[in-house]
């Protein structure tokens, strides 16, 4: 990104020579796309974007459309970088820099409990609405930037593919459903389906995860908005608030998934959207947020199956490598699929149970 210095130090009014590049590293990887760049005592975030063409129906290209929803953001004062400088031609933004780990990073260190965490997810937590406040509010305004995503049939292929995993873990179990377990399982399934496909969705970003989520002086900021459209808000907050952990360098960090709620956080949210967004009782929010999260995790073991079974294919590979070893990772989401109890849901809740009977 040398190409870029000189637009930039034109509009900073320096010397080229006064600003350097430098590499940011995730894990083992330096990424391709986004580096440091530094004048004098300041830091910022440079990046530049890969898909150059127009990605919604406006025109727009991801570069156009992160500097507008930040902005909009920014401006509505959420916690998102601001944009100090944008070129649309060149497909780059030069963006405040917004701190040096990820929540994906500090949740998988294991130097300290997660307890530890507390105060900065329920943060987290009340920033998320505030930004998903600020898209309804200003729905119009983002309206341009949103890209045709179709939620209804991505969740329902998720649905498809994740009750094949149930049915592949009681082919592994010693002793496989009974008619009475299939027909309890059918009906849990169709009811927690349901749930999922008839919930409300709401606008807001598409890339969703903790490595999204940068903290800097104890304080939460959200990256990545070059994909904004409609999709569920509690599917989000699953998103966000479970740590992947790819690419680390250290080995003592590497074949976990960490989850970051609990039923404090999940409730609190839960009140939220009773209050703001929606008439229904928190129960019901409380048991949207638990079934999109046993739902993330049977898709995490279903992206595993399909990654052993075929290790060669170019996506299957980057997946193996960046989880490391997939046996662990198996373990893992299996072990949240069972004990990750968030709600009092009748359904997740005896889903939960014939799974963890496989297991026994």
């Amino acid at each position: 990104m040398e190409h870029l210095i000189k637009h930039i130090a034109a509009h900073f009014k320096t010397d080229a020579d006064a600003l350097k590049l430098e590499p940011i590293q995730h894990g083992t990887r330096q990424r391709h796309n986004v580096c440091i760049l530094r004048s004098d005592t300041e830091k910022y975030l440079l990046k530049q974007h890969d898909i150059t063409i127009p990605v919604v129906d406006a025109g727009h290209t991801p570069s156009q459309i992160e500097a507008a929803v930040l902005t909009l953001l920014h401006d509505n004062g959420c916690q998102v970088p601001r944009v100090i400088w944008h070129s649309e031609h060149q497909h780059a933004l030069l963006l405040e820099w917004c701190g040096d780990f990820t929540l994906d990073a500090l949740a998988q260190h294991n130097e300290k409990p997660l307890q530890h965490l507390t105060r900065l997810l329920h943060t987290i937590l009340r920033e998320l609405c505030k930004i998903e406040t600020c898209f309804t509010t200003h729905a119009a305004q983002f309206a341009p930037y949103v890209f045709p995503f179709n939620a209804q049939t991505t969740l329902r292929d998720l649905l498809k593919r994740a009750k094949k995993v149930v049915g592949y873990l009681s082919h592994l179990s010693d002793t496989p459903m009974s008619t009475v377990q299939t027909e309890g399982l059918t009906n849990a399934w169709n009811g927690l389906a349901d749930r999922l496909q008839n919930a409300p969705t709401t606008l807001g970003n598409l890339d969703n995860n903790a490595r999204n989520i940068v903290i800097r002086d104890a304080a939460p900021f959200f990256i990545d908005f070059a994909s904004i459209g409609w999709n569920w808000q509690e599917m989000r907050l699953v998103q966000r608030l479970n740590s992947i952990g790819a690419f680390l360098i250290s080995p003592s960090e590497t074949g976990r998934f960490v989850s970051l709620l609990d039923r404090e956080l999940v409730n609190t949210y839960a009140e939220w959207v009773s209050t703001h967004r929606e008439t229904c009782p928190p129960t019901e929010i409380a048991a949207r947020v638990d079934s999109h999260h046993l739902l993330f995790y049977l898709s995490v073991i279903d992206q595993l199956l399909r990654a052993v079974a075929a290790p060669e294919a170019t996506e299957n590979r980057m997946l193996l490598e960046a989880w490391g070893d997939a046996q662990q990772r198996f373990q893992s989401a299996l072990t949240h699929i069972i004990t990750t109890n968030l709600s009092d849901d009748i359904h997740t809740n005896q889903i939960r149970e014939i799974i963890a009977g496989f297991s026994t």
